[in-house]
């Protein structure tokens, strides 16, 4: 008889329905017509998120209801894809709910790996990122809004930068934790007097359309401006990427093969 197989695609979620449309179901569905012999469900990790949902009356598990709702259901095998792009804390948090719910001797729970990860992971993201940003003129550079956290996983957004800058690509990232102040300073070093502002985000939600390119005065577009340089936004998250679906879709073949 054959084991009852289950995917939790696990997102920090968006109150933005057209974000969940553009850039969380394209990786579902991605997931879905490549394994399909798992049942694929969805779980977001930001309970504020969750909290804005339920008032839509839009009910969504967090990964711990999801994975005990399986159990409950008789899945055997569950594998817990997260679409973060760092090992931060919200990976911790779900790495402690699968090594807590793993004590149940009736089912095998695996925890997939975040966008960057690997090694390998980052030179495939560059790879992911050329075919995701704009063409740009001469005196023009992208700017990427990643989140950034006080985890010690923040290093990655600076060793992402290491290899883009190896690379001679005209793109710099900063994070909302960090501020736009450093990336500016690299602007100005390397006299770039146009941007393209992009986020450097799974969706493109609340950070992308407020904290980047919002009209207060300290989003990320109006600083730029306020410094003189010229600015192009594009509101689009990762999750619209297939390159970057396709990162998350090789993490999962390695937590099945490890299975």
């Amino acid at each position: 008889m054959n084991k009852k197989k289950a995917i939790v695609v696990t997102s920090f979620g968006s109150s933005y329905e057209q974000a969940r449309k553009e850039q969380i179901e394209p990786i579902e569905r991605l997931i879905e017509t490549t394994f399909t012999d798992y049942n694929v469900v969805r779980a977001f990790t930001s309970n504020i998120i969750l909290r804005k949902l339920k008032k839509e009356n839009i009910f969504i598990n967090t990964p711990e209801e999801a994975i005990k709702q399986l159990i409950e259901e008789g899945f055997e095998e569950i594998i817990v894809q997260p679409t973060h792009i760092i090992p931060g804390f919200e990976y911790d948090k779900i790495k402690t709910i699968v090594n807590i719910l793993n004590h149940n001797k009736n089912v095998h729970i695996t925890l997939s790996n975040p966008l960057l990860y690997h090694k390998n992971d980052y030179k495939q993201v560059i790879e992911a990122l050329k075919t995701y940003i704009p063409q740009v003129e001469p005196d023009e550079a992208v700017v990427l809004m990643g989140h950034g956290t006080e985890h010690y996983a923040n290093a990655s957004y600076y060793y992402l930068q290491y290899l883009i800058e190896n690379e001679q690509l005209p793109i710099f990232i900063g994070t909302i934790e960090d501020g736009i102040e450093s990336v500016i300073k690299r602007l100005k070093r390397d006299k770039y007097s146009k941007t393209v502002l992009m986020p450097f985000l799974i969706v493109a939600g609340d950070h992308a359309h407020n904290d980047m390119a919002g009209d207060e005065d300290d989003s990320w577009k109006n600083i730029l401006s306020t410094n003189n340089i010229e600015v192009k936004t594009i509101t689009k998250g990762l999750g619209a990427n297939e390159a970057i679906r396709k990162i998350y879709i090789n993490h999962l073949k390695e937590a099945v093969d490890n299975q």
